[in-house]
């Protein structure tokens, strides 16, 4: 009898091991590498969601493609660990969304070319081609020139005495290409494509940035002149968002249950 019930209790036992480790599995394969230039600080004291299989492996199903298109070294520099007047710099990560008003390729082409005034130096992190392919134009530890003269929320780190503080230093910056209709300077254009969202939303998981800390280019500027991401779809955006945020809490809750190891950040 008791051979018996040691047997069932064996053989439910690998039954759910093996479920667990098929989710692991899936769970890898669908999140996308962490990316991140701060400590990882995921908050594995809500309640699990339940996620399925099935879900995980659709997730996982879609892998933007990525190339490199380094900028001009003029166009970028280092995160810095104390500001100008020597107060140390530990805000967390912030996604700052852009939009390039003109082809992807003209952004990268002015990001790959020498500029020697401080004025006219700019660079992203990263732009999401109308295809949803990605372009990492910044290396994510370095300090893109994506918003000068801005804030989030009193939040900004002045590296320069002859520049206005920002919140380049603790900034990832993302840009959208825009469609052909919005290069212009009109208030609205006719939108992203489907891709962009996705891979946006795929490339923002990579963070772990929370939503409170996804903004805009609009939102930070302290100058009142820009606008973009012009016509941006937040609901959109978080409907391909969600799913990940919600699998980065699963796969913390199971890491907080001691069910997989760790995932090591793969800064870049």
């Amino acid at each position: 009898m008791l051979s018996r019930y040691w047997y069932a209790h064996h053989v439910m036992a690998s039954a759910e091991a093996a479920a667990r480790q098929r989710l692991v599995v899936a769970l890898e394969r669908a999140l996308p590498p962490l990316n991140t230039t701060v400590p990882v600080n995921l908050n594995c004291a809500i309640a699990t969601p339940v996620i399925s299989l099935a879900h995980v492996q659709q997730l996982g199903r879609h892998r933007p493609r990525e190339r490199w298109a380094l900028a001009h070294a003029s166009n970028y520099g280092d995160r810095v660990t104390v500001d100008v007047h020597g107060n140390p710099t530990n805000h967390l990560l912030l996604v700052v969304l852009h939009e390039t008003v003109y082809s992807a390729a003209s952004a990268v082409d002015y990001f790959q070319t020498y500029h020697e005034r401080d004025e006219d130096q700019a660079s992203y992190h990263a732009i999401i081609t109308r295809s949803g392919e990605i372009f990492y134009t910044v290396p994510a530890h370095k300090r893109a020139y994506g918003a000068g003269n801005s804030a989030f929320q009193g939040e900004q780190v002045q590296t320069n005495l002859r520049i206005a503080a920002s919140v380049n230093n603790f900034a990832y910056h993302i840009s959208l290409e825009t469609p052909l209709d919005g290069q212009n300077a009109n208030l609205s254009h006719s939108g992203y494509t489907e891709a962009q969202y996705r891979s946006l939303a795929w490339l923002v998981s990579r963070t772990q940035v929370p939503w409170q800390r996804i903004t805009t280019h609009a939102a930070v500027d302290l100058g009142g002149e820009r606008a973009d991401p012009r016509s941006f779809d937040w609901q959109r955006f978080a409907q391909y968002w969600q799913p990940y945020h919600r699998l980065q809490q699963h796969y913390c809750a199971m890491l907080a249950n001691r069910q997989l190891p760790a995932r090591e950040s793969n800064a870049s």
